[in-house]
């Protein structure tokens, strides 16, 4: 780009446009420095404003990005554009850097404000959905704040028309899968071993997949169905319509309230039962969906998280999903205590799971051994700024910085778990993936527990592999489990050797149980469907 001053609207205009398409081509540093030669010569210009604040994103320097994002805003003020389409695209960037920095209250407020603001009824949703997505790391929101969440989101799925009526009979069950994830993605793979076990000759599989991309775990996927459809491009009304004409009987919706769901498709009602479950920790919200898929560990006995959900809990009778370990998992070492000389913990949760209450039990944890390290995980430890903001964080939380690590993305990172000794979960929003990729890393995982649904992931797991004593319900249990577990290093020299053994011989990775119980499941619930109803 030529660095002469831009003296004309129109030179601004073509510069910017310039700037974009670099930072559309991944070419960050190139468009950081087009933008930079650009506000030399203009001072509101919003627009450009929300490009900065893309390229600070994609950089993950979060904190910068949103003082971008606040002068956005204020230039928009300014200028009096009255352009809400571009106000709701800042507030909604804003929400997911307050996620990503883990402030979930400050993410909810922002991502709802997006909502308002939208002009565009389906980014509308969209912005909804994330804000109670956001909601999960908030350990003090309580059942009431998550209804009204679910009210504002419900409202916007007010203007459509549920498809007629329809109960179809046919000789084999009808069961629709619909995902965005159907690669290799978290959801993608803990369906490999329950597409590949289900029984075909009692059911037949749809798999409706909005996936952007598709990969190795796709091909499985599509492998494992009967049918295969590409809804990606679908809008949620043709969707709905194509589900109805291959006249599904149980369709189960996987991503609930993640990131590019589905749920508004849900809202036409083209099935005769609709189910969520598997890529959330909680429930839908919506008075569409019939049930929850869950299981005994996360919900059998707690009232209270039953009546969480606006849905019926379906409960399976011992995991909600099932795991295939990943191929060629690197070698167990030994527990790195043994040549350090002190006891490392370890955590590769999402940053935007480490609220302030968790990470200072995990000071108290170390200031119990004052010896002990920490090893925290994760992209946005990888990047100067997030570097430096996650210290500030620990700093202000009375950690000893000399005794944590950090550490960044990498693509060889399961051999890392060879460098800790305990891993320690997140909460109120627990790990999923994380937890069993520690355990199959001989790595065991102290998890705390509570009446939410989503707290209680590593409760089930833990319980399914027989150690559910390291999964506890108090703050003062999680510090003494964590202390006594690091301390008793020959039980940490068995465990190393025995936890991939107790994962194999589990229900965690028994697929032909787990696809056993979850189409018990479907048939019960559609036992429960008036016989007048299915011959509509």
């Amino acid at each position: 780009m030529n660095q002469k001053r831009l003296t004309n609207r129109e030179e601004i205009i073509a510069a910017s446009q310039e700037a974009l398409a670099a930072w559309r081509a991944g070419k960050l540093d190139e468009a950081r420095r087009m933008a930079e030669h650009i506000r030399k010569s203009v001072t509101d210009f919003p627009k450009l404003t929300l490009l900065e604040a893309y390229i600070a994103q994609d950089k993950a320097e979060y904190l910068s990005e949103l003082d971008i994002l606040k002068n956005g805003l204020a230039e928009l003020e300014r200028t009096k554009s009255g352009d809400d389409n571009l106000a709701a695209e800042m507030w909604s960037m804003m929400g997911y850097t307050y996620h990503m920095l883990c402030q979930p209250k400050e993410a909810v407020a922002a991502f709802s404000r997006a909502s308002d603001l939208e002009p565009n009824l389906p980014q509308r949703r969209i912005e909804a959905s994330n804000a109670i997505f956001a909601a999960n790391g908030a350990a003090d929101y309580t059942a009431k704040d998550f209804q009204a969440l679910y009210h504002r989101y419900e409202k916007l799925l007010a203007p459509i028309i549920p498809l007629p009526k329809r109960r179809f009979s046919h000789d084999r069950l009808r069961i629709g899968y619909l995902s965005a994830d159907f690669c290799s993605h978290p959801v993608g793979k803990l369906m490999l071993p329950l597409l590949a076990h289900h029984d075909k000759t009692r059911f037949k599989i749809y798999c409706y997949a909005a996936n952007a991309t598709e990969d190795a775990t796709t091909e499985k996927l599509r492998a494992s169905a009967d049918v295969w459809r590409n809804i990606r491009t679908c809008s949620d009304e043709d969707a709905a319509n194509l589900i109805r004409k291959d006249e599904i009987d149980i369709l189960v919706e996987l991503g609930v309230h993640t990131k590019n769901n589905r749920l508004p498709i849900l809202a036409y009602r083209p099935a005769a039962i609709q189910i969520c479950g598997i890529g959330d920790v909680r429930s839908s919200g919506l008075s569409c969906v019939d049930y929850f898929l869950s299981d005994i560990y996360c919900a059998g006995d707690e009232r209270s998280v039953r009546e969480d959900f606006t849905e019926h809990v379906l409960l399976l009778p011992h995991t909600h999903f099932c795991f295939t370990p990943a191929e060629n998992l690197p070698p167990v070492e030994p527990p790195p205590c043994l040549a350090r000389g002190f006891v490392t913990f370890g955590s590769f949760n999402n940053a935007s799971k480490l609220t302030d209450e968790i990470l200072s039990l995990w000071n108290d944890i170390l200031l119990r051994l004052p010896t002990s390290r920490l090893i925290l995980k994760h992209k946005l430890f990888g990047y100067a700024e997030g570097g430096s903001y996650t210290k500030n964080r620990l700093k202000n939380l009375g950690f000893d910085l000399s005794r944590v690590e950090l550490r960044g993305f990498s693509d060889n990172y399961l051999n890392e778990y060879n460098d800790i000794d305990v891993a320690l979960d997140a909460y109120p929003y627990t790990g999923g993936m994380t937890t069993f990729e520690a355990l199959s890393m001989g790595v065991p995982v102290v998890t705390r527990y509570g009446t939410r649904h989503g707290t209680r992931f590593g409760l089930s797991i833990l319980q399914n592999i027989g150690l559910g004593e390291l999964a506890v319900s108090t703050k003062e249990k999680y510090i003494e489990t964590a202390v006594a577990l690091a301390t008793d290093t020959e039980l940490l020299i068995s465990l190393r050797k025995k936890l991939r053994g107790f994962i194999a011989n589990s229900p965690l990775s028994d697929g032909t149980q787990y696809a056993a119980d979850v189409e018990s499941a479907y048939e019960t619930v559609w036992a429960d469907v008036p016989k007048e109803d299915k011959n509509q």
